[in-house]
């Protein structure tokens, strides 16, 4: 299975511990990505000539699954995120009345 077509950077050299552990966090922190981001596991592939390959995952809350299994709603967010960063957005002051006048 061809994975990935992207360039690699090298980080340095990680050792195996007493327990054949590899230990990357300090390695992995100097990439901004990788420090905003909760990530909670890898996703691992290994090539034919031994390469390894962790892709960052990160966990999403059963309930909020939904937003990310349907594609026209999460559209709808991003768009909805890219207005408020662009200043496009009101703020509301009174939700009540608002949600009244809808």
């Amino acid at each position: 299975m061809k994975i990935t077509g992207e360039e690699f950077k090298r980080l340095g050299i990680a050792r195996l511990d007493t327990k054949n552990r590899v230990t990357l966090g300090i390695l992995l922190k100097r990439f901004k990505i990788l420090k905003e981001t909760p990530i909670t596991d890898f996703e691992t592939f290994i090539g034919d000539n031994g390469d390894i390959l962790l892709r960052p995952r990160v966990a999403i809350p059963a309930k909020e699954l939904w937003v990310h299994q349907n594609p026209k709603v999460l559209e709808s967010i991003q768009r909805g995120m890219q207005d408020i960063k662009e200043g496009r957005a009101t703020k509301v002051k009174d939700l009540n009345k608002f949600f009244e006048e809808l």
